[in-house]
């Protein structure tokens, strides 16, 4: 019983500390890249580059507002540094959430659409500076053959400031519609 009880404790400290060590990684991983608009990106430079958006996003242009009231998008770090929450009209009834997080080596894009689906997009590398940009995967709730869903897209960065967003819309299983907008800091970062 005692030994169980000395295993038990070791292992419980082990724990604490592997937990308070990634906690502070984490929270030093959120750091600004010099110059975002001429990298070119693989897919762990493009998840640093998406952690360093943490804060407040003003989102304007485009047509993709749902009727909306709440032009914003916030992204905050998540899950000890091992995700990206960007929310889409926080706090609007169409808000939507994208979460980017890494799968071995492969960047990928899981979009909570206000169509009341989840495509999932993969970064795919392309050799234009500046440039995110994520392509069709799969999903859930939803067959790509027929119905309407946010099928491939990209980030054209402008400055640590400023992005633009342009994702397609798939319907009938061709391209359709493609949204853009322009999100620019609005918390002073």
């Amino acid at each position: 019983m005692k030994k169980s009880m000395a295993w038990l404790s070791a292992f419980a400290c082990l724990a604490t500390f592997a937990v308070a060590t990634r906690a502070a990684d984490s929270k030093a991983e959120h750091k600004a890249i010099t110059n975002p608009e001429s990298v070119v990106y693989d897919a762990e430079s493009a998840f640093e580059f998406l952690k360093s958006l943490n804060g407040t996003w003003q989102r304007t242009g485009g047509n993709h507002d749902y009727g909306t009231k709440s032009p914003m998008s916030t992204f905050r770090v998540s899950g000890a540094g091992s995700s990206v929450v960007e929310t889409i009209f926080p706090n609007d009834p169409s808000e939507m959430v994208s979460v980017y997080h890494m799968d071995g080596n492969d960047l990928l894009l899981t979009h909570y659409c206000a169509l009341h689906n989840a495509p999932i997009m993969k970064f795919q590398k392309t050799n234009k500076p500046g440039e995110i940009k994520f392509v069709f995967k799969g999903g859930t709730n939803f067959d790509p053959k027929v119905d309407m869903h946010v099928h491939e897209g990209y980030m054209k960065v402008a400055n640590d400031k400023t992005i633009k967003a342009t994702f397609v819309v798939f319907t009938e299983g061709k391209p359709g519609q493609a949204m853009s907008s322009t999100l620019t800091r609005k918390d002073g970062k």
